[in-house]
């Protein structure tokens, strides 16, 4: 499995994680500050990953499709996110 794959599934399971953690402990207030972090820190490797992959697709014109799927099942993470966002928006 490609990193940029592993990379998305770990993504999306610990924001999963977190969106479950964010229900369980309601009256926390430390779940929130590290959603934060957490967001901003995905946001930053993932970031990097597609800068790779869009390197990689303008050196290796052969696995262009190989590398276009990986960067989609990377993007598949933005709009499940802001879903997220918006069920803790609108449970605070």
């Amino acid at each position: 499995m490609p990193l940029s794959t592993q990379m998305a599934i770990a993504s999306f399971v610990i924001g999963s994680l977190l969106l479950v953690l964010h229900f369980v402990f309601k009256d926390s207030d430390m779940i929130i500050p590290i959603g934060i972090y957490y967001v901003l820190i995905a946001f930053l490797v993932n970031g990097l990953m597609l800068l790779k992959l869009i390197i990689d697709w303008i050196i290796e014109p052969l696995n262009r499709s190989k590398i276009e799927r990986q960067a989609l099942i990377l993007f598949a993470n933005v709009p499940i996110s802001f879903v997220y966002f918006l069920i803790v928006i609108y449970t605070l």
